[in-house]
């Protein structure tokens, strides 16, 4: 973002006439050059993927007003110490939360101004899953108790799941909460080292209360994890709670604003009307009631959610961080091809569009597999409420998978985007740095992405047994229940042509799905002691066939997003929602998302002899071609994203395309640069310059 600056740096932004030639850059006319060429109109796609003209212009608006407040300003986020971050960041969810309530805004205004403000505070987990846990597991009497007080902060809470010794393995979580029927409370405790709660964002230094997972016991009995509202902090002075030992874990790789913290329990006492009881209940006699058969997983409901939303929210990091390696790649120049040419623009070297325009291609397809899934959750709450979970096992194999790949696509698609901006791309001014340094914990947090490769494995062996069997299999695995039909198919392409049809990509991707699922199960069944042994899904046979089962789930989730990219222009055909120009050029990065995925699974296409060694180049053949048709739509598409240059907080993705001068602009709010001297000077640097000479020997 540009600012006023002073006359000095003016002069030294002038450049010398004597260094201007014919072929001075001028990037701002470049990246203006570089729209005309688009075929197709951005604003029309940038409505149809933010949901309309009013929320694109909606959210332009909060841009603009959140740019112009101190507590939203991202003038010195590049700058902060943690603890001015942590304070900054709390004090912008505060002012959103503030500004909400006083203008009677929505849920949704606010998840807007929190995205675009993009300061993660001690908030992040009191709305992304306090709330909705509550929502989610507690009943009527205690939604009605406690979400009053959550929306008027009056209380802020946090989700303790997590252990010391114990994350993604919720079965192994050590905590315990003890009922006694005497006093009719739980005892909670922590009762080991590794006991303790680590990580929950909010924790460290702002939660009032949490959601803690405890290991529910009655009678001596082990009902396993449970959920429990304990109260962490005092309200009249943020003090501990008797018995609650609680901090902040630390400096961390990024996400500096968020206060995750550490938690340890010695013998707290909470009501018994604090366990989470819309599905599973102890009576004051300290009976328990387990949740019906049909609601036996409901509890993770708040994981469901969190996983879904992570899914959608990749496609908009991902974006974020090809808008701005596209932008600056477009206007970049860098070595003339001949003397007294201009160098080239970035852009136009094919490794480097390949990289680009493939990333693209990736935050569209997450872009879109993020609605859908959101969709699915949606779908899945209105059955819940009405007692009907029979697509609970597909939403849970799919928002595992799909969090893997997605999370994982978009973590090193920003790293890639980074490298491609070269220098520039290592300072936190491109704002590629935080960006990665924020997002990339997502491949393990809810979930470290192999363990829930493997929870999706077990959703496809599953299905694979039952259509070996002769029942029906539906969903995403359906492919599974017609496996002989599929093992028997084989490419059609007759020449490189034939994969300028996004279907035929997908076919490869699904046969491809099947021999690894088929080859997954083969893997585990010779582990399992033999042919006629039954499939083990836990112990040495499953731990020795993992990379078999991580492969299987992957490429299923791949196919699952090349699906839902073509489903999704599908749909926009039918309701005539998207013009023609729009279409074809989503058609043909369709095409190029699908074929950069055939084309890494290549190997395991040759093995199978799905297709041929020709087959295999005339999809490279066609891979290149899409490259340079879509080319001069590069910069459309990001623009079609719609983020804001307050959204970026980038000196290389600013809408105008003067990357340069913001470079400058930025570097010279740097608290280093406040002085002429610098901060070292008085103690460090004149000591030393001004010491007298050693004498002479």
């Amino acid at each position: 973002m540009s600012r006023p600056v002073d006359e000095r740096t003016r002069q030294l932004q002038a450049p010398s006439t004597a260094l201007v030639t014919k072929h001075a850059e001028d990037p701002v006319q470049d990246l203006a050059n570089e729209r005309k060429r688009a075929s197709f109109s951005s604003q029309e796609l940038c409505y149809f993927l933010n949901g309309g003209k009013e929320k694109v212009e909606r959210r332009a608006q909060f841009a603009e007003v959140l740019s112009k407040t101190s507590w939203a300003s991202k003038e010195q986020q590049y700058f902060h110490t943690r603890e001015e971050e942590y304070v900054h960041n709390l004090r912008c969810s505060l002012g959103i939360w503030q500004k909400m309530t006083s203008e009677k805004l929505s849920m949704d205004d606010g998840l807007m101004m929190r995205t675009l403000a993009d300061s993660p505070g001690g908030l992040e987990l009191h709305i992304g899953m306090f709330m909705p846990t509550i929502m989610s597991q507690g009943d009527a009497e205690q939604q009605a108790k406690w979400i009053p007080p959550c929306l008027n902060l009056q209380i802020i809470g946090t989700y303790a799941q997590t252990e010391l010794g114990h994350g993604t393995f919720v079965r192994g979580l050590e905590t315990t909460a003890t009922y006694d029927s005497a006093s009719q409370e739980f005892i909670l405790h922590s009762p080991t080292l590794t006991s303790t709660k680590w990580w929950p964002g909010g924790m460290g230094k702002t939660a009032t209360h949490a959601v803690v997972m405890a290991r529910l016991i009655l009678g001596g009995k082990d009902h396993g994890p449970h959920a429990f509202i304990v109260q962490l902090r005092s309200l009249a002075d943020h003090m501990p709670m008797p018995g609650i030992t609680v901090g902040d874990i630390g400096p961390k790789f990024g996400f500096g604003g968020v206060d995750n913290g550490f938690m340890r329990m010695d013998h707290v006492r909470i009501p018994r009307a604090n366990m989470m009881s819309r599905f599973s209940k102890v009576t004051p006699e300290g009976s328990y009631v387990p949740p019906p058969p049909a609601n036996a997983k409901a509890s993770y409901a708040t994981m469901l959610f969190v996983r879904a939303d992570i899914v959608r929210n990749s496609g908009g990091v991902l974006s974020k961080a090809a808008t701005i390696a596209v932008r600056y790649a477009a206007v970049r120049r860098q070595t003339a091809p001949g003397p007294g040419q201009r160098e080239l623009q970035v852009l136009d070297y094919q490794n480097v569009a390949n990289t680009l325009i493939g990333l693209v291609g990736s935050a569209y397809a997450c872009w879109f597999m993020g609605l859908e899934m959101q969709a699915r959750y949606q779908r899945f709450e209105a059955d819940r409420d009405k007692g009907v979970f029979s697509d609970l096992p597909e939403l849970h194999a799919l928002s595992s998978g799909l969090k893997a790949t997605c999370t994982g696509t978009t973590a090193d698609g920003i790293e890639a985007a980074r490298r491609c901006c070269g220098g520039h791309g290592y300072s936190a001014l491109s704002g590629l740095p935080r960006l990665f340094a924020s997002y990339v914990q997502n491949v393990t947090w809810e979930g470290d992405n192999n363990v829930l490769y493997l929870q999706t494995a077990r959703y496809l062996l599953k299905a694979l047994a039952a259509g070996q069997s002769g029942k029906p299999v539906g969903g995403s695995a359906a492919y599974l229940g017609q496996l002989q039909q599929e093992l028997r198919s084989s490419c059609s392409a007759r020449g490189a042509d034939c994969w300028g049809n996004p279907a035929l990509a997908l076919a490869a991707l699904r046969h491809r799905a099947a021999r690894l699922a088929v080859s997954g199960a083969a893997t585990l069944q010779a582990a399992s002691s033999g042919a006629r042994a039954p499939l083990k899904f836990e112990g040495p046979a499953w731990n020795s066939s993992t990379v078999s089962q991580i492969a299987m789930a992957k490429a299923h989730t791949e196919m699952v997003l090349l699906q839902t990219f073509m489903d999704t222009l599908q749909q926009a055909r039918d309701a005539g929602s998207l013009s023609p120009p729009v279409l074809a050029v989503l058609g043909r990065l369709c095409c190029l998302f699908g074929l950069g995925l055939v084309e890494a699974g290549s190997g395991d296409l040759l093995e199978a002899r799905w297709m041929t060694g020709e087959q295999a180049a005339a999809a490279r053949t066609q891979h290149r071609a899409l490259l340079a048709a879509l080319r001069p739509e590069a910069v459309g598409l990001v623009d079609a994203f719609g983020w804001e240059d307050y959204a970026l907080n980038s000196a290389l993705g600013r809408q105008d395309g003067d990357v340069y001068k913001a470079l400058l602009d930025m570097a010279t709010v740097s608290p280093l640069n406040r002085t002429q001297q610098g901060p070292a000077w008085e103690s460090v640097l004149k000591p030393v310059l001004h010491r007298k000479p050693l004498p002479k020997l």
